[in-house]
């Protein structure tokens, strides 16, 4: 694991430093790289090398990267696992494998913790694959490579589209939400909806009867909601009809790790007479002055610039977003014909987006990952 950064420490040589956030699937992010004081013989221990496997330990736990020295002296944080391959495994073979589980359900055995997954050294230690000659790793980590670079071209160009609402959004509206959070006076979350914790999960509820499905903070992803996997409890009448999800309702992660905190979806009636837990919090607009697609859009613009990082409550591994304290973050509320103009250019974008979906490309490399390691490819 990386070094457990102090940054009170006033002693040291100044050094950049990855964190979970920077590592993305194969690549390092350096957009965004902080910086501490490191003693001089940490540098050395810490240091990355070309071709060193970085490995995320907690928040998306397993994510993999290769450090391709782009830059000398970056050092890594505790938050990231480092692995130096042997002569008889092909890096790139290796992170491919990992991105299968990861994605398959294959790492669910090897995680530690409930509510945040975490994938610590001594999970990774026991993480077993099967290993073909090398020759083999390196033949099939080449046509992976190649149906993932497809792959990647589409998302691309998904990204562009999620980039133009935001500036649609920032276009419109950013003057409004920068006022907001200068005005000691301005409108809050709570002044604009209601805002509800949800359910707690315990063996009182799992008696069989009432028995209702229910999503969690690992259904809950950045604009999007994951519904592979989907629990069960009871949820009698009464509590039926106050965690009932309606549609336009928003869930946002209460507990997550610290870059993840907040991160806001909108419920599309998905699953019919679906609750939800107290791992997420739910905000439902005061529709009169207020269209949830607006309210969403507000959202995802606090948790991509980090907003609800900077209000949650932090333990060691756990970040809080709290319903109080979220209901008392300043909201931007323009005239709703404004609004309605917004979620009206919001919806082409999505529909383009909906259209230029990874389909064939997608399917393509799933095909292929299942093929490579069920030996048939």
């Amino acid at each position: 694991m990386g070094k457990m950064l102090d940054k009170q420490k006033n002693t040291g040589l100044p050094r950049k430093y990855l964190r979970n956030p920077n590592i993305r699937w194969f690549d390092v992010d350096l957009s965004d790289l902080q910086e501490i004081l490191v003693e001089e013989k940490d540098i050395h221990k810490y240091e990355l090398r070309d071709g060193d496997i970085l490995i995320c330990e907690g928040g998306e736990a397993g994510r993999a990267a290769i450090w391709k020295g782009d830059s000398r002296g970056i050092i890594f944080q505790k938050a990231c696992h480092r692995v130096r391959v042997g002569p008889n495994l092909d890096a790139r073979f290796f992170v491919h494998r990992l991105m299968f589980d990861y994605f398959n359900g294959g790492l669910e055995d090897y995680y530690t913790g409930a509510t945040i997954k975490h994938f610590t050294g001594q999970d990774l230690a026991r993480y077993e694959i099967p290993l073909p000659p090398l020759d083999e790793q390196k033949r099939i980590a080449a046509i992976l490579d190649k149906a993932d670079q497809l792959r990647q071209k589409r998302r691309q160009a998904i990204a562009l589209l999620d980039s133009l609402t935001q500036s649609i959004f920032l276009e419109m509206f950013g003057d409004l939400v920068q006022k907001g959070k200068r005005s000691s006076s301005s409108l809050t979350v709570a002044d604009v909806g209601r805002v509800q914790l949800g359910r707690q999960r315990a063996p009182k509820y799992q008696t069989g009867k009432f028995t209702r499905p229910y999503v969690r903070v690992a259904n809950v992803y950045e604009d999007r909601i994951d519904l592979s996997d989907v629990l069960s409890m009871d949820f009698d009448d009464r509590d039926f009809r106050d965690y009932r999800l309606q549609s336009g309702d928003i869930l946002l992660n209460e507990g997550q790790s610290t870059e993840l905190v907040g991160r806001p979806a909108m419920w599309r009636n998905e699953i019919p007479d679906c609750c939800f837990q107290n791992t997420l919090v739910r905000f439902q607009s005061d529709t009169t002055k207020l269209l949830p697609e607006f309210a969403l859009a507000v959202f995802l613009h606090y948790f991509r610039t980090g907003e609800f990082s900077k209000i949650s409550s932090k333990t060691s591994s756990v970040a809080h977003l709290g319903a109080s304290r979220f209901g008392r973050m300043p909201f931007p509320l323009p005239p709703v014909s404004e609004q309605t103009d917004f979620v009206k250019r919001a919806k082409r974008v999505r529909e383009a987006k909906a259209a230029s979906t990874l389909g064939d490309a997608g399917s393509l490399f799933s095909s292929l990952q299942h093929r490579a390691f069920s030996g048939q490819l």
